[in-house]
C-alpha cells in the first residue's frame, strides 16, 4: 500500500498574530504556548490528528503552520498510511475549519502549502529480520552512492534468543529528501497499550517544499494528489533507490567471485564466514561455486549442499538475526511493493542474478 502519514502546512494571512494566538487559546484552553525566537509561538496540541500549531509574524503578515497526521484522522493510531483521495480532502478541510475558527477569516485548501510531507509504502510481512540481508545491502548501496552520506542504522537485542536484530535505518538522501525504513508494527507496539501481533515493513519518504515543487510543479495541498505522488515521485525516486540497491547486490557478487576463486571444500566454511555480510542468499553462492567450479558436476553438487549447511549453521548461530534462504523472492517483493518498481529478479546455478523490468 502507498499513502500519506505526517505533514506540515503553512498558510499566510493578513490578520494580527495576536488574534490568531487568542483563537488558539480559546479553541485549545488546556495548551500553553512556547515562545521561540522573535515573534514565533508554538502550541503543542497532540489531540486527534493535530500535533502542533505555530504562529509567526513575517513582513507584516501572519504565518500559521499546522503539523498534523493524515493517517490518524478518525483513528486511534497511525499504523497504516492514508490511501484514499477523498479522505485526504476531508483531512485538509478540517485544517481549513481550524484556521477559520482561530483567525476569523474565510479561506480554502488552495491557500495551504506543504512545508514537508511524508509519503509511505508499507506491507505486512512474516518477519522483519528475514529482510536483514536485503536491508543491509540497501543501506550499503546508499552509503556508497549518495554523496550526502548522512545515515543511521538501528538494531536491538533479544535476550531470550541471544540475538541482535536489525530494526531499520534513517537516511538523509539530500537536503529535501529523507527516508526511513523500519518495522511499523514493532514501532507501534513500543507505545501502544494494546499490542498488535505481526510485522510490517514501511519506507517513509519525508519530502520538503523544494522536492515537492520540483516533481509536482507545486507545493499546494490542493494540487497534489496521492495518485500524483505515486506517478511523479515514487516511480522516479523508487527507480533511483532501486539502482543503488542493484549496484550493491552486483558488487557483492563480484566480490564473491573474486574471493571464491580456487575455492576448495575445506575453504568454504571460512569464505562464507568472512563474507557473510556480502551474501544475499544461498542461491547467489550456489551460482558462484557452480560457475567457478573446476571439478565434476557431481562434486559441485556436493559443494552446493555443503554451502546450504554452512549458511544454515551461520544463520542459527551468528550474532545477528538474519535469513540466508528465500531472499530472491523477498528481494523482488521489496523492489515491487516497497520501492514501487516493476522489476523481476532472476538467478539459477548457471545464470548470474539479474533484473528484468516489466
Amino acid at each position: 500500500m502507498v499513502g500519506l502519514d505526517r505533514a506540515a502546512v503553512w498558510v499566510q494571512l493578513e490578520v494580527d498574530a495576536e488574534l490568531a494566538i487568542l483563537g488558539i487559546r480559546k479553541k485549545f484552553p488546556y495548551i500553553k504556548a512556547k515562545k521561540l525566537t522573535g515573534n514565533t509561538q508554538t502550541f503543542k496540541i497532540n489531540k486527534d490528528n493535530i500535533n502542533e500549531i505555530r504562529v509567526k509574524e513575517k513582513a507584516g503578515k501572519t504565518l500559521i503552520k499546522i503539523d498534523f497526521s493524515y493517517s490518524k484522522y478518525k483513528r486511534e493510531d497511525n499504523l497504516y498510511p492514508l490511501e484514499d483521495e477523498k479522505m485526504k480532502i476531508l483531512v485538509e478541510d478540517e485544517l481549513v475549519n481550524i484556521i477559520e475558527e482561530i483567525a476569523l477569516v474565510k479561506i480554502n485548501r488552495k491557500h495551504f502549502k506543504y512545508e514537508y510531507l511524508e509519503v509511505c509504502s508499507q506491507e505486512n510481512i512474516k518477519s522483519f529480520s528475514q529482510f536483514h540481508n536485503i536491508i543491509s545491502a540497501f543501506y550499503r548501496g546508499l552509503k556508497r552512492n549518495v554523496n550526502y552520506q548522512d545515515g543511521i542504522r538501528f538494531e536491538n537485542y533479544n535476550s531470550n534468543l541471544d540475538f541482535y536484530y536489525n530494526t531499520g535505518f534513517i537516511y538523509q538522501v539530500n537536503r529535501g529528501w529523507k527516508i526511513r525504513l523500519y518495522n511499523k508494527i514493532l514501532e507501534h507496539n513500543k507505545k501502544a497499550t494494546e499490542k498488535i501481533i505481526g510485522n510490517s515493513i514501511r519506507l517513509e519518504h519525508r519530502l520538503t517544499t523544494t522536492v515537492l515543487t520540483y516533481f509536482c510543479k507545486s507545493a499546494k495541498i490542493s494540487e497534489i494528489t496521492i495518485s500524483t505522488l505515486k506517478e511523479k515521485i515514487l516511480s522516479e525516486i523508487g527507480l533511483k533507490l532501486f539502482k543503488y540497491l542493484e549496484a550493491e547486490v552486483q558488487r557483492d557478487i563480484d566480490l564473491l567471485e573474486e574471493k571464491f576463486k580456487d575455492y576448495t571444500s575445506r575453504s568454504l566454511v571460512s569464505l562464507i564466514r568472512d563474507l557473510q555480510e556480502h551474501i544475499l542468499d544461498v542461491e547467489v553462492v550456489n551460482y558462484v561455486v557452480t560457475s567457478l567450479g573446476k571439478t565434476s558436476e557431481r562434486q559441485i553438487k556436493r559443494y552446493r549442499q555443503r554451502v546450504k549447511e554452512i549458511l544454515k549453521e551461520f544463520q542459527e548461530n551468528n550474532g545477528i538475526k538474519r535469513c540466508n534462504f528465500g531472499n530472491i523472492e523477498r528481494l523482488e517483493f521489496f523492489i515491487k511493493k516497497i520501492l514501487c518498481c516493476n522489476i523481476k529478479v532472476k538467478i539459477n546455478n548457471k545464470e548470474r542474478l539479474h533484473f528484468i523490468s516489466y
